[in-house]
């Protein structure tokens, strides 16, 4: 009886297990379905946490030089077929105190400095100085493919309304748009917290074609055909206009000694034209040269000196002091003009106390050669000194404090001088 009981059940257990083994199977095929799924989803986040990258800068590297050049970067938000996009920028808020009339309440511009002013504070905020850079960079087969697009607040007209800095695009050894002159060195930047930096520095945004040809692994050679267009003041009656005829040919040779250490020497042929009062054609050729480098004192420190010195005749619309000024040239006649001599030095020394801790200090000297056509009231020179300390708990923050000091000549040896104390507060993004 008990062998016939165990008997049925057994057979009662094989028919449900045939019964239940379908499915069991396609249980089984459905969770392997699943944990391959869950896999390959796995993968992809890795994949796409891989891409969005935030670039950490290496300690003691978050100069203003390092920002200005775009090699602090910012987040890759998508790096797909070969194309990389980057998005960075940063918020910073500036509390400036000047101590006597400055002319300039947000930008340092000794020349703006009025003569004779008098000892009045002013007090400023202003976030201006905030900055959005969007860039990419993909492989093609005429090389490399870059671009930049950048906008900060430091609006001309004195709003915080965006204003474009950059719109560049490079090709292999091709570049074209708005972007640093090939006249100046952004890498001689001082590490400085004031928006407009050194008077004497060659500093300028032009719109160009550039054509850059390796000679070496350390140096290169460039040419570039930059924006037409002059600075010049014409007297109301003298019948001169400016014509734009020609544009801006520049020559940059740069070698590099190290990731650091450089030299480089550029030349500048500006023509400058314009029509007399019988709208007869003139031109007058502006040149110059423009000597940079930075010399790398310590690289356990990372200490470093920024130098720069200047000569040529019509170029003042390059400096940072002078543009916008009409110091290309003066007018001698109603059929002619006289090119200015400019000469500009500058030198700055950027030291680290610490990883966290770095102090840049520094001057610059701007003149220019009066002729005797200008009137006596004319810029004749300008002074430029600032020493600061600066302080970073993290490699996106920066604190800093300030002191500038600058005093505006003119061709009659009157003057006027300022200091001003500056406050500032970067957030890096």
């Amino acid at each position: 009886m008990c062998k016939h009981l165990w008997f049925h059940s057994c057979k009662i257990s094989l028919i449900v297990l045939l019964f239940l083994f379908p499915f069991i199977v396609s249980a089984q095929t459905t969770l392997d379905s699943l944990m391959r799924r869950i896999d390959s989803l796995e993968a992809k986040v890795e994949l796409i946490q891989g891409r969005i990258v935030r670039q950490t800068p290496a300690s003691r590297t978050e100069t203003r030089s390092a920002l200005e050049s775009g090699k602090l970067g910012g987040f890759v938000v998508a790096d797909f077929k070969n194309t990389k996009l980057t998005i960075g920028g940063y918020i910073q808020a500036d509390f400036i105190y000047d101590f006597k009339q400055p002319g300039n309440t947000q930008s340092f511009i000794p020349s703006s400095i009025p003569i004779n002013n008098a000892s009045q504070g002013i007090l400023t905020f202003t976030p201006r100085q905030t900055r959005l850079t969007i860039g990419s960079e993909s492989d093609t087969k005429l090389g490399k493919l870059k671009t930049i697009l950048e906008f900060d607040l430091f609006n001309p007209d004195g709003t915080s309304v965006p204003r474009l800095r950059h719109a560049w695009g490079q090709v292999g050894r091709w570049g074209a748009g708005q972007y640093w002159s090939g006249f100046m060195d952004i890498d001689v930047f001082p590490n400085t917290l004031d928006y407009e930096g050194p008077n004497a520095m060659v500093f300028t945004r032009q719109i160009q074609v550039r054509y850059t040809q390796p000679l070496s692994r350390k140096s290169t050679l460039a040419f570039s055909f930059e924006n037409p267009g002059s600075d010049v003041k014409y007297p109301v009656d003298s019948g001169l206009t400016t014509r734009r005829l020609f544009p801006d040919f520049v020559t940059q040779f740069r070698c590099n000694f190290t990731d650091a250490s450089h030299i480089q020497l550029a030349g500048l042929l500006h023509p400058i034209s314009y029509d007399d009062v019988l709208q007869r054609q003139h031109t007058s050729i502006g040149w110059g040269f423009n000597l940079t480098g930075t010399v790398e004192v310590s690289a356990l420190k990372k200490d470093n000196f920024v130098y720069q010195a200047t000569y040529g005749k019509g170029i003042a619309r390059y400096f940072n002091d002078l543009g916008g000024g009409g110091y290309d040239a003066v007018a001698k006649s109603k059929a002619d003009i006289q090119t200015i001599p400019v000469f500009a030095i500058m030198g700055f020394y950027d030291h680290w106390w610490s990883d966290q801790l770095s102090t840049s200090f520094g001057y610059g000297y701007l003149r220019l050669d009066d002729q005797r056509w200008q009137p006596v009231t004319d810029f004749r020179s300008t002074q430029y000194g600032v020493v600061n300390l600066l302080y970073y708990p993290s490699a996106f923050v920066k604190f800093g404090l300030e002191y500038l000091y600058g005093k505006h000549i003119t061709i009659d040896k009157q003057s006027g001088d300022n200091s001003r104390l500056q406050v500032s507060m970067m957030y890096k993004f």
